[in-house]
């Protein structure tokens, strides 16, 4: 059986070749993860700000700029990247330009990084940010749900789509101020009542930049009875 497996996996990419999440080149044979030709990317490392993870520019500091003017609900935040190229313009493609492969490599990556952490344990639920049922109709899907279920299946936790809903459509968070996007995220959005057990809950997105978003659905599923919040997401923006 084993054989067989393998040999199905090697016939599968003679004909449809796996391919770099990164920089989209055919994959040579026998490469995992990534091609040989990323050296360096930009994962995150320390010192980081204590809450949404964003690499700080002194060590003395524990919250960038952003986290200490705004209010930040959820327990702490753990990316992967900063968000820089040549990262960031492959997870622009699973949004945008249907790079759905590539998912399951940040997916990975991302279950790890949590499962370091020693986050992994105290989840009970996972929930994707959701988006709006018009925009995931003229995308195809949403890229936060595919990776929340990758990130479900490698820490062996349920992934739950229901309860956090994105009701109206809002313009795109990239060309509001930080103000106009919490307000419009907030309006956005409707979350049910979570069921008793489910008082630890992880909330993934693929890019944190200002905190909007996440601090819109952090405060709702706190209305709907969660008591923690943690958020696991591909890449960070930049600390100050």
């Amino acid at each position: 059986m084993r054989e067989q497996n393998m040999w199905n996996r090697t016939l599968m990419d003679l004909v449809f070749p796996r391919r770099c999440p990164i920089c989209d080149a055919v994959m040579a044979y026998g490469e995992q993860g990534i091609c040989n030709r990323h050296k360096t990317l930009p994962y995150v490392t320390g010192p980081v700000c204590m809450k949404c993870g964003k690499e700080l520019s002194e060590a003395e500091q524990e919250y960038c700029e952003d986290c200490r003017r705004h209010t930040r609900s959820f327990e702490r935040a753990y990316p992967v990247f900063r968000y820089e190229e040549p990262v960031a313009s492959s997870v622009l493609a699973i949004k945008y330009h249907n790079k759905r492969e590539y998912v399951d490599y940040y997916g990975n990556l991302l279950a790890e990084r949590l499962r370091k952490a020693g986050v992994a344990d105290r989840i009970q639920i996972i929930l994707p940010v959701p988006i709006h049922k018009r925009r995931r109709k003229k995308r195809g899907y949403n890229q936060a749900e595919l990776l929340a279920e990758v990130v479900g299946r490698q820490l062996h936790l349920p992934v739950d789509k229901t309860h956090l809903l994105r009701v109206s459509e809002t313009a795109p968070q990239k060309e509001l101020s930080p103000l106009e996007r919490a307000n419009n995220i907030k309006q956005a959005l409707e979350v049910k009542m979570l069921p008793a057990e489910w008082k630890t809950v992880l909330l993934i997105d693929d890019i944190y930049t200002t905190g909007a978003t996440v601090q819109a659905c952090t405060e709702a599923l706190q209305e709907a009875g969660a008591e923690q919040i943690y958020v696991g997401v591909i890449c960070v923006g930049e600390g100050r």
